[in-house]
């Protein structure tokens, strides 16, 4: 639709009623009863709802996941398009009011940027027909398209500036070498409208220096051209041109042509920009989670030593053994991170053991110590249902499982015991000999690896138990104990 705005003031009271007839997209009768058929009245209120546009506001709630914050923006979005006679906009307003009521979610996302699209476009419509009359500064959340114009014909130069720079920004160049120049001077368009046929540098030529260069790459470029065969269009849309637009250029077709263009360009790059907010809100998220699930396991190991007033610090100790010689076996930083995880929770089942039994000083008997080895079944029967870190499971079933199958709960052997498990198992041996007990003090560390070593193939896996010795040879101040 054109908008021929040079006709009309906007301040001289006497040209209302034709400047009312241009507000074609609007019902114009709905709002001038709503405002006593008082035309200048109804122009006011036109021009104050681009000035206190809820644009931003409503955006901010969208991104923010502000549903009750977005439910009154875009109530006052329904009330203020009655005002004016935006029914269609008004009734778009109305759904989303009642789907943020719901808080449904999906229905808002699935329609949020139409109605942005619709409200944009309502408000780039009204600033075409009324610009005398609003006040830009103050309705600065509506964006203000600067299209470049490249073509050495000043005649074309000059239709497209009486067609388009009462809506946009107008910037002009005669040939390649000064629009370049301009973009260099800081000039950066949202649209070029680029002739294809120059002398010295063509259209051609200027696309392709565009697509190449990182920072204009994304700029949608439009040809203008008097050729009207598909080859030259085949070339142009290989070369990254988004439309054709034929000379003598038709203002109306012109009009619509870049008004489709630029809405869709805004609405892609809108949404780009939620992609990326949405994906680092994500991000932070997942990390709050990862945060708090460390936690949790951290109390919950830390629950576990405290029963025993003789091992306080085992489950980090042996989750910082596990860890480090998770390492050496080349484990990714998830696979230390599952490890870790498995290591502090290894020893859960004592929850389920008697402190008496746990704390007693003296020798367990035969029948305590049947008991004691139950820890292991109580602590899977425990940790079975978290399915996103199966480790967690393995570690606390199967570390007492011994290389040589003389291990418990299933007398498992060799490489049928899950790795995390063999791991923990000579961490978790390890730190036992370098603590101290109801029943005896620390060991040294000649005496540490001296059992370490006998037990590689029975006790302990060979490979996984040469790596725990070797941890210890490079320990020479002995600092890896309680």
């Amino acid at each position: 639709m054109e908008h021929d705005v040079r006709q009309f003031d906007g301040e001289n009271t006497g040209d209302t009623g034709e400047i009312i007839k241009q507000l074609t997209f609007l019902n114009t009768q709905e709002g001038l009863q709503q405002c006593m058929d008082d035309e200048d009245f109804y122009l006011d209120i036109v021009s104050t709802f681009v000035e206190d546009n809820v644009l931003e506001d409503m955006q901010t709630c969208y991104l923010g996941n502000d549903w009750s914050g977005y439910r009154v923006k875009v109530h006052a979005l329904k009330s203020s398009s009655a005002y004016i006679g935006a029914e269609e906009l008004r009734a778009k307003a109305k759904r989303m009011e009642d789907a943020a009521k719901q808080e449904d979610v999906e229905y808002i996302n699935m329609n949020h940027h139409h109605l942005v699209a619709m409200y944009e476009d309502l408000l780039r419509n009204i600033t075409a027909v009324l610009p005398k009359r609003i006040n830009l500064e103050a309705s600065s959340q509506i964006k203000q398209f600067t299209i470049f114009v490249v073509d050495d014909s000043r005649l074309n130069r000059q239709v497209v500036v009486e067609v388009l720079s009462n809506t946009y920004n107008i910037e002009e160049a005669a040939s390649g070498q000064e629009f370049f120049q301009q973009l260099e001077e800081g000039i950066l368009p949202d649209l070029v409208l680029l002739d294809v046929h120059m002398p010295r540098e063509n259209g051609h030529d200027i696309i392709g220096k565009l697509k190449a260069d990182e920072r204009y790459v994304h700029i949608p470029v439009v040809f203008m051209t008097h050729d009207n065969d598909l080859s030259t269009e085949l070339q142009g849309f290989k070369e990254g041109a988004v439309d054709f637009i034929t000379k003598p250029l038709n203002p109306a077709l012109l009009m619509a042509r870049i008004n489709r263009i630029l809405d869709l360009y805004y609405l892609q790059s809108k949404l780009q920009e939620e992609i990326q907010i949405r994906t680092q809100a994500i991000l932070d998220k997942t990390q709050q989670m990862t945060i708090m699930f460390e936690e949790i396991i951290q109390a919950l190991a830390n629950t576990i030593d405290a029963k025993d007033k003789y091992t306080k610090g085992h489950s980090d100790r042996v989750s910082k053994y596990s860890v480090m010689i998770g390492k050496q076996l080349g484990y990714t930083e998830m696979q230390l991170l599952r490890l870790k995880y498995a290591a502090l929770l290894h020893d859960i089942g004592k929850i389920g053991i008697p402190d008496g039994i746990i704390n007693k000083t003296g020798p367990l008997t035969d029948e305590e110590f049947e008991m004691v080895k139950t820890h292991p079944v109580i602590g899977g029967d425990i940790l079975k249902t978290i399915t996103s870190v199966k480790d967690i499971y393995d570690g606390a079933m199967y570390h007492h499982e011994h290389y040589d199958g003389s291990g418990y709960p299933e007398g498992l052997y060799g490489k049928g015991i899950p790795e995390i498990a063999r791991i923990i198992n000579v961490a978790d041996s390890y730190d036992a000999m370098t603590s101290h007990r109801s029943y005896r003090g620390m060991l040294t560390q000649e005496k540490v690896r001296s059992e370490l070593e006998k037990g590689l193939g029975s006790q302990f896996d060979p490979i996984i138990g040469s790596i725990m010795l070797q941890i210890i040879d490079d320990d020479f101040g002995f600092t890896l104990h309680e």
